[in-house]
């Protein structure tokens, strides 16, 4: 949709839908700055007034005739009170209001919001919430439906009504937001696609879409470069497969000159994860089209630093196969010799996303990365450990994960730290080569995971980890978003690179 601003009054803008946000008090609806459009609408607030029926509580809902407004309609949406209201309580809110619209066949949608009421929270940011919440909660999945007139068309534009704000403020929250939302719809729509489709083959095409529309270089490596590279991780996963690897290397470089950092995203790209040899149980396995969603939050993270236009060097690497289990894939049991050299005992072919992450990290330092931060539905003991709610948090730098941390609470794609030490790596060290690809036992799985990518990455070199084989996937859907992917991680990684960015100039100014 376009987001644009209008300069008139709520009940003077021109609209298919008039969307009223509406904060609560202790009587019901807050109706301070409502009373010329209430009185357009024929006194609906004042009869609302009290009753059970719209008390303006978050993500609530109430139609009304639009009466001698300049709209056909009136969609009243709850934000509750002020003190409990959020960026994402007002994400929610919007997006369900929003659908209400479409549901009502609008084309043009105007969106009038308490200003006045809203003085605690910048006026950018609530833009900003209003755009994401919006372009978030119309995102629909079955597009492979025979059917394809199913379902009311998207509303084509939004009209925020500027009230008292400051134009150029809320301009900036409503571009920011939509570009937000953009790279996270990528990210939905990438893992959301079935895996017949979305081959390593096509995830680069997809790639290079990217890059061409955002201002990327793309390289995409087959394998006989893989080969020559020694990348064992990427080709022994692959290797099972009759669809060939990939490594997508896409590179962003800031307008100017002078020394910037060099940032790196690496995300998981297994298009499809039977397991391999390690067989994964039937049930739920065609969900496994998703463990890909590492590589789709970092593709769309790319498209959001892009044009955000932060100032700094960036690598996006995927390494992307597929983990079938034929005659040539690999057993446990083999030794595999990564790019870095390390040799590594496959103990269970399942645990095949670090095995090409490993590779992917190596890469990227190989490529000068400055900072690096990965992406992964790595483990199932991170969904048990965290739930679906939270994606975990490995790092080895504080004022990196303090940025990955700010970003979360900032988007609402939480994240929560988690515990990476000696011991852990310990665990994976094996007797015939320099390390095997699991822990011992079933205990703390997300843990050695991560102490295993750590092993390809230098010391000195901040780094995080993020699992997200909780949040990537939903079965049960919500406002912003309904079942099936999350496109998790796109607005996190891009957020936290921002966030990591500005600290570091504040921290060289001393």
């Amino acid at each position: 949709m376009r987001w644009t601003t209008a300069r008139t009054a709520a009940e003077a803008t021109t609209c298919d839908v008039l969307v009223v946000a509406c904060l609560q008090d202790k009587d019901g609806i807050d109706r301070t700055g409502w009373a010329a459009l209430d009185k357009a609408a024929a006194g609906v607030l004042g009869t609302l007034e009290g009753s059970k029926v719209f008390s303006a509580a978050a993500e609530s809902i109430y139609v009304a005739p639009g009466g001698r407004a300049k709209a056909s309609w009136l969609v009243l949406v709850g934000l509750g009170k002020i003190e409990d209201l959020t960026q994402e309580v007002l994400r929610r809110s919007i997006a369900k209001a929003v659908k209400k619209a479409r549901s009502l066949e609008a084309k043009r949608v105007g969106l009038a919001l308490p200003w006045r009421g809203m003085t605690d929270m910048a006026q950018d940011a609530i833009a900003r919430s209003c755009a994401e919440g919006g372009e978030l909660g119309l995102f629909r999945t079955g597009s492979h439906k025979s059917d394809k007139k199913t379902g009311t068309a998207n509303p084509t534009e939004v009209k925020v009504c500027i009230g008292n704000a400051k134009i150029a403020d809320v301009r900036s929250g409503l571009v920011q937001g939509y570009d937000l939302a953009d790279g996270c719809l990528r990210a939905r729509f990438l893992v959301n696609m079935p895996p017949n489709e979305l081959t390593p083959a096509k995830l680069a095409f997809e790639a290079r879409k990217i890059a061409r529309n955002d201002g990327y270089t793309c390289s995409v490596h087959g394998e006989a470069w893989l080969k020559k590279q020694g990348m064992g991780g990427i080709l022994g996963v692959g290797q099972g497969s009759r669809k060939e690897s990939k490594l997508i290397v896409m590179e962003r470089k800031p307008k100017g000159r002078g020394k910037v950092p060099t940032i790196a995203l690496v995300g998981k790209g297994v298009t499809f994860d039977t397991g391999g040899i390690s067989l994964k149980p039937g049930g739920g396995m065609h969900e496994m089209k998703g463990d890909m969603g590492g590589s789709a939050a970092v593709l769309g993270a790319a498209m959001i630093l892009a044009r955000r236009e932060v100032n700094a060097r960036l690598l996006i690497i995927v390494p992307t196969v597929e983990n079938m289990p034929d005659g040539d894939a690999i057993r446990p049991g083999d030794v595999l010799t990564m790019a870095s050299g390390k040799t590594v005992e496959v103990l269970n072919t399942d645990a095949e996303g670090r095995l090409i992450l490993a590779d992917g990290l190596h890469h990227a330092k190989n490529l000068g990365a400055d900072m690096i931060i990965d992406a992964a539905t790595l483990t199932g003991a991170c969904v048990v450990a965290l739930g679906e709610h939270f994606a975990g948090l490995f790092t080895n730098d504080g004022p990196l994960g303090d940025a990955i941390k700010f970003a979360g609470g900032d988007v609402f794609e939480r994240v929560w730290p988690m515990p990476l030490i000696e011991e852990h790596h310990k665990l994976i060290e094996s007797p015939i080569s320099d390390l095997k690809n699991i822990g011992p036992g079933r205990y703390g799985g997300a843990s050695t995971a991560a102490a295993f990518l750590e092993e390809f990455v230098d010391e000195d070199t901040p780094w995080a980890h993020l699992d997200i084989a909780g949040p990537s996937w939903t079965d049960v859907g919500s406002p912003l978003s309904p079942k099936g992917a999350s496109g998790f991680g796109a607005r996190l990684i891009a957020r936290a690179v921002e966030r990591y960015l500005e600290c570091a100039v504040d921290r060289d100014n001393g």
